[in-house]
């Protein structure tokens, strides 16, 4: 069942209950609205059948003609007198009923009382009289409102089915006339595939509806996947010319070694090469392995954690890894201030992100110091790394954060082009805000400003 017919049934079905329960409940109303101004005439008949029969001596010769007119216009009800002893002493019917003393005693406790026996309604009245108190009971059948609740049912009856068939016309209408732009919306999403992710949909209307925030959402979704689509493209195609390199090196090696024999210096010559060859590799890999596992993982574990005792942490590995390099770090903006050094993240990830850039200080500064500066920003950290090296040329500070991306000037300095731009992922996954500002023979100079952990 298509979405517009099921919404169609639905509205249809709701529908035919609001209307049910209306013309239930003024079938109802009216009905107790015929039956209790019924009983009101049967109750009025009998207070003038008892003027007629007890009270000719006491009223005058016009009242009493006024009365006996009225009386002689009660041609089908029953009139009964009831006496104190509950005997009936008039009766003005041919009817089968009779009336227990139990009810006789309710309408003298009441002094009028209505009651039901099938379709026969009866109003009961207690009337003293010089001559004595009685029960006055005038009985008959509304024929007249019956007839008139059962034409009532009738009509309400065929409103009923006009009201439901005309409903579900109508909303199946409705339906398809609002269904048909996500006709349209179907066709359009169809006719996108992976040659022309670039395409978009048009959005047809500048109210913000529900149609309208599909498909801006879906033209949202369109963006990210054409960028992840391009993103792997290009990862497939720089992953493949970086790994070819140092592997047609390592098969180059191999094969000039093996091609005749060799001394024992010269086969140490060649394994180290491809020992630094088969690093190259594992560095790559690894790099390209944890930039994967970025992208994949949406529930990165995050805890406190002090950026000065992690700077220290680096240090040491720093001094293992190049002992002969030179690293100053100021902390003297932000001794006094021990809170702006509590920030929240993952301890791992911020040491792989900040040690790529003091590696990178340290590779590009040519033995020149490097310096690490903690500082306060807007009541923000703010952490520098700021080298002595060759800078950056201003056309390529665009460019320096892309996956795989190197200065052609570099290309002599060993390295693949992915700690940058992986450096660049851990920050934006920890809301750290990296600016860079470099002069060319002169200093490149990283900023990072941390989010309050507040």
């Amino acid at each position: 069942m298509t979405l517009r017919l099921k919404l169609a049934w639905n509205s249809t079905l709701i529908v035919t209950l609001i209307l049910g329960i209306t013309f239930t409940g003024t079938y109802l109303l009216f009905r107790q609205h015929v039956k209790h101004s019924f009983f009101q005439q049967l109750q009025s008949r009998a207070f003038t059948a008892a003027f007629f029969h007890l009270e000719k001596d006491e009223l005058n010769a016009q009242k009493y003609e006024l009365i006996e007119q009225r009386y002689r216009e009660i041609h089908r009800e029953s009139i009964r007198f009831f006496d104190k002893s509950n005997r009936m002493v008039f009766e003005y019917d041919t009817l089968q009923y009779q009336l227990s003393d139990e009810v006789l005693g309710h309408v003298r406790q009441k002094k009028v009382l209505y009651f039901t026996d099938n379709e026969r309604q009866f109003a009961g009245i207690f009337y003293r009289d010089n001559e004595g108190d009685y029960v006055v009971v005038a009985s008959d059948t509304d024929k007249e409102g019956l007839a008139q609740l059962d034409k009532l049912k009738r009509y309400l009856l065929i409103s009923l089915l006009l009201g439901v068939c005309l409903s579900f016309l109508l909303t199946h209408l409705l339906a398809k006339q609002t269904f048909r732009p996500f006709s349209q919306l179907i066709q359009d999403v169809n006719s996108i595939t992976a040659k022309n992710l670039h395409a978009r949909l048009a959005v047809g209307t500048k109210e913000k509806d529900e149609l309208t925030a599909l498909t801006e959402a879906f033209n949202r979704f369109l963006e990210r996947l054409e960028k992840g689509v391009d993103s792997q493209r290009s990862f497939l195609k720089h992953a493949s010319h970086e790994l070819k390199t140092p592997l047609a090196a390592i098969i180059s090696n191999l094969e000039i070694t093996l091609s005749r024999p060799r001394t024992p210096d010269e086969y140490r010559t060649q394994m180290d090469s491809i020992h630094v060859d088969a690093l190259h590799i594992k560095s790559i890999l690894e790099g390209l392995l944890l930039l994967s596992g970025l992208e994949a993982s949406s529930d990165v574990p995050f805890a406190p954690l002090r950026v000065d005792e992690l700077l220290w942490d680096l240090l040491e590995k720093t001094n293992i890894t190049h002992p002969e390099a030179f690293i100053h770090i100021d902390l003297d903006q932000v001794e006094q201030k021990p809170h702006l050094l509590e920030v929240s993240g993952n301890r791992d990830l911020l040491m792989i992100a900040i040690g790529n850039l003091v590696d990178n200080a340290l590779k590009f500064s040519d033995n020149q110091p490097v310096f690490v500066q903690l500082s306060e920003h807007e009541q923000h950290l703010q952490l520098i790394i700021k080298d002595r090296g060759t800078g950056i040329d201003p056309s390529e500070l665009a460019q320096i954060f892309n996956l795989f991306y190197r200065s052609p000037k570099n290309q002599a300095i060993p390295g693949h082009g992915i700690g940058l731009h992986l450096s660049k992922q851990i920050f934006d996954l920890h809301r750290i805000q990296i600016t860079v500002r470099s002069a060319l023979g002169s200093y490149t100079e990283f900023a990072l400003l941390f989010p309050s952990i507040r």
